[in-house]
């Protein structure tokens, strides 16, 4: 791309963050209502069926990985509602701009929504665990990469989900079959050496599952006491998956509105 080709994009996804501002605070509330309850159930009411006190900080860190499927299902109903209705897609993509960044501008976009949605969920956890969690213990630098690669997946991953639904008629059927199989089976509510010990056939099917390496990554950050996926090959694994789900995207949509 020239100089004038990345101020455009730029000046694109500058509006669209402008847009998401009205809806910040909105989400903020989403986002501290929903995880303030799983903790605190996860912490003080599961306990007495006999699971372990440590349970409530292993779901604040699912918490930040999880909320960006949230996200992704509300993104894959935004666009396809925007392709099926007044198709301002099809005004982006008349832009002197190349047409793969159109696409990638949905990805960026989204990313950045899922992001600055989670934001305060770090002190949200704080605030209901208190004592059983100290601050100190996170490696800050480690889960911030954590974090932008995470929300990046996430964007991307609702592309790709846009770009094999044939109308928003089949939005549950992605929401069932892929979009909640992922984020259950990816070890929010447990580890994946958890899952090898009860049934190691599935825990080696969910390494497939991208969900899996952002949960772990995310937790060796700031729970060092338990075996986890190491970090390196979290992080490795889930920038594959964010180029993989991003081309297949951008290439789906592509072919889909003849711009190939």
């Amino acid at each position: 791309m020239d100089y004038k080709q990345i101020q455009t994009i730029t000046s694109i996804l500058m509006r669209d963050a402008c847009v998401f501002k009205k809806h910040i605070i909105s989400r903020f509330i989403d986002a501290c209502i929903w995880s303030g309850a799983t903790i605190y159930v996860s912490q003080y009411i599961l306990p007495q069926f006999g699971i372990s006190p440590a349970f409530g900080k292993f779901i604040m860190i699912g918490n930040i990985a999880a909320w960006g499927m949230f996200e992704v299902g509300t993104n894959v109903s935004i666009l396809m509602s925007d392709i099926q209705g007044v198709n301002s897609l099809g005004y982006y993509l008349s832009l002197p701009v190349p047409t793969s960044w159109i696409f990638i501008r949905i990805g960026l976009i989204d990313a950045y929504k899922s992001f600055v949605s989670t934001l305060p969920l770090i002190p949200v956890g704080k605030l209901v665990l208190w004592n059983f969690i100290s601050l100190s213990d996170i490696s800050y630098g480690p889960l911030l990469l954590s974090y932008v690669l995470a929300h990046l997946f996430f964007g991307f991953l609702g592309l790709f989900l846009a770009s094999i639904m044939p109308n928003l008629e089949y939005l549950t059927t992605i929401k069932l079959r892929i979009i909640f199989p992922m984020w259950f089976l990816g070890c929010y509510q447990f580890s994946w050496h958890m899952l090898y010990n009860a049934n190691p056939t599935l825990a080696y099917i969910n390494l497939l599952n991208p969900i899996t390496y952002i949960m772990e990554g995310m937790r060796s950050t700031i729970i060092h006491d338990q075996p986890l996926i190491s970090y390196p090959i979290c992080t490795l694994m889930t920038i594959f998956f964010i180029f993989a789900f991003a081309y297949a995207g951008v290439y789906n949509f592509k072919k889909r509105l003849d711009c190939v």
